[in-house]
């Protein structure tokens, strides 16, 4: 008798503590009902991406992808890596999503619409008095240039790159700027806001006693980027999310926000 009373006790107690879970379950909803994401950025590139915690923003590309995906129900984690180790990663589905990887890394993946674009150039020392009119000048330089640039960039500029011997890639694209500025290679590839915002930080730093002239020589036209992922849902939640950050002039102003932050506007 005593035994059944405790079982009954004992079963009231799970119905209850089933109860209250429901409940709290109910008035306390998941994020958007949609779930978490983890998205893949690539590393050493501010101000598009600030891997490093910064009190002033995540960096463009993030904040991008974070608000259209917010609007959208989704919460992302960004996971930061160089170009060349996030194919791997994102084939074997351990991401959701990422905005390194081009079409053109033949890649199978739902890619969104255009979203950011970056603008690479060919940087040389002004007073190295390296004269770049074309991609043939490339030929016989000392090139360092980011990671897929030869596959980025055209399939002109990827034969350069293949037949010259004095050509390579880094992840590290802060190193890629200090050696440019150091003397130590001739040409440096890589986008112009990535650049000028690592040659301002090697100079404040005391990296780069005085910051030398450099000549940008426009080679390449922006390249253009989409954001991949897994599910083609959440694919198309991040292209609305996007006409939304465009419509309401908040794209812009991402933008904006790290130009007026990091580089000195001349009319």
């Amino acid at each position: 008798m005593i035994r059944n009373k405790k079982m009954r006790r004992m079963d009231r107690v799970r119905i209850y503590s089933i109860v209250v879970a429901l409940l709290i379950g109910i008035m306390v909803p998941r994020f958007g009902g949609a779930g978490e994401l983890n998205i893949l950025f690539s590393a050493y590139t501010p101000p598009y991406v600030f891997q490093d915690k910064n009190e002033k923003g995540d960096g463009i590309v993030v904040e991008i992808v974070r608000e259209a995906l917010d609007g959208q129900g989704y919460k992302i984690h960004p996971v930061y890596l160089p170009i060349g180790r996030s194919f791997k990663m994102f084939s074997e589905e351990q991401v959701d999503g990422t905005t390194i990887i081009q079409e053109s890394s033949g890649l199978d993946a739902n890619y969104s619409d255009y979203f950011m674009q970056y603008h690479n150039f060919a940087i040389t020392r002004t007073d190295r008095n390296i004269a770049i009119h074309g991609m043939e000048d490339l030929l016989g330089k000392d090139i360092i240039a980011f990671q897929q640039a030869n596959k980025y960039l055209g399939p002109k500029f990827g034969a350069i790159a293949v037949g010259n011997l004095q050509y390579s890639e880094m992840d590290n694209q802060e190193r890629q700027v200090h050696m440019l500025l150091a003397g130590r290679t001739d040409v440096a590839i890589m986008d112009e806001s990535i650049f000028r915002y690592y040659s301002q930080k090697l100079v404040s730093e005391g990296k780069i006693s005085l910051e030398p002239k450099v000549t940008f020589h426009n080679l390449f036209p922006p390249t253009p980027y989409r954001a991949a992922f897994v599910d083609p849902k959440v694919r198309d939640a991040f292209n609305a999310g996007l006409a939304i950050l465009r419509a309401n002039g908040r794209y812009r102003a991402i933008y904006d926000k790290y130009i007026r932050l990091y580089f000195d506007i001349k009319e």
